[in-house]
This record gives C-alpha cells, structure tokens and sequence, in this order.
C-alpha cells in the first residue's frame, strides 16, 4: 500500500527522468522554463504498456515529440486517464505550438519523478525531504544558475508553496526582472488570463 505522495515507484521512469531531469528542451538551450514542484505521474502508469512506452519516448527528447505528434505531452492524448491532464489543458490555452517546442522547457525543483499531491499539508515533510537530500542538490543549484541568465524567462509555477520553498533556498530573486509568477493551471484561471499570459510569452520570444 503506497502512501497518498512520494517518490514514483517505476525503476524504468525514474532512470529515464535522472537522465533528463526535465520535459521538452534542454533547460540550458530552452528560452522560457516553466518551474514547478515536481513531475508528477499516474502511479499506475506502468499498467498500460503503449503510453507507458510513449511517456518514455517523450522523455528521452520532448522536442522531437512535440514537432512529431503536434501535443506537448502524451498527457493530452485520447487513451491518458490519470493525473494531470488538467494542467495541460489549461497549458494547450497559452497558445503555444510545435514551432515553439525547441524554446520550451519543463522543470521542477525536485529531480525524481513523484505520485500523489505534493502540496496536501499531509505531505509536505516528504516533499521536503526529497527536495533536501543530498540527491538533489545539484539540481538545485543546476536551478540556480539557469535564473541567473537574463536572457531566459522563468516562470514559476504557482502554488505559493513553489514561492516558499525559492525563497528559503535562495534559489533566485522572485521580483527579478527575467522571472514571473504566474498562478497555477490546475487552479480556476480563465480563458483570458492564460491567452494573455501567451501573448507575452510569444512576445518575449519572438523578440529574444
């Protein structure tokens, strides 16, 4: 019996994720990162062998799977049932397409891949001891100096627990003029808000 939030369970997920501790492109070459907790994934998703497979091709290159099948995730695809399919949904609404996919980048303060709501108060001391351990403190400090390039845009992600966790780490300056806070997409934003928020995204990089 797993508990409500935790470390993924998939050996094969896990090894493929250390390798590429984030989604589409490299987060050094990509233009805009958007920062979140953690890469969160069905618990069961082993179950099913063809989207498992597909998971796993999209993490080996995003890119490439992006300008391939025209969706930024195998999460929005007909036969995914589990979690997250409302964050990317919402994500669908920025506007952003396949011609954008080499300037994208998804990133998350942790480097595993995790099951569950890291954001429940019930599991917070497990998130912060995966976000603490020894494990993930280059990938923090990986965090770290991508925020210091004023050529990219970081956008963080709410909830304000990704907030919290910055500024105890001192990850980067919030107010920074390179880095934007932006509510979550899997909380009651409207149509307006995430079509203007990709008005300014597609304005930052079609002029970087």
């Amino acid at each position: 019996m797993y508990k409500t939030f935790g470390k993924h369970p998939s050996e094969q997920l896990q090894n493929m994720f250390m390798s590429h501790p984030y989604q589409i492109q490299t987060p050094e070459k990509a233009k805009v990162i958007f920062l979140s907790l953690d890469a969160n994934w069905d618990i069961n998703i082993e179950n099913d062998f063809v989207y498992f497979n597909e998971t796993l091709r999209y993490l080996s290159d995003g890119v490439k799977y992006w300008e391939t099948e025209k969706i930024h995730t195998p999460m929005l695809k007909d036969n995914y049932n589990g979690d997250g399919t409302r964050y990317h949904k919402q994500f669908k609404k920025l506007g952003l397409t396949s011609e954008n996919a080499k300037d994208i980048c998804f990133m998350e303060l942790l480097n595993v891949c995790t099951y569950g709501s890291s954001t429940k108060s019930e599991n917070k001391s497990e998130y912060k001891k995966l976000l603490l351990c020894d494990n993930n403190k280059n990938h923090l400090q990986r965090i770290k100096q991508l925020a210091e390039d004023k050529d990219k845009l970081i956008i963080v992600v709410g909830s304000t627990s990704t907030e919290e966790y910055i500024r105890k780490l001192k990850l980067f300056d919030l107010s920074a003029e390179n880095i934007m806070v932006v509510n979550h997409f899997s909380s009651s934003v409207t149509n307006e808000y995430l079509e203007n928020l990709g008005k300014t995204i597609r304005k930052f990089l079609n002029k970087s």
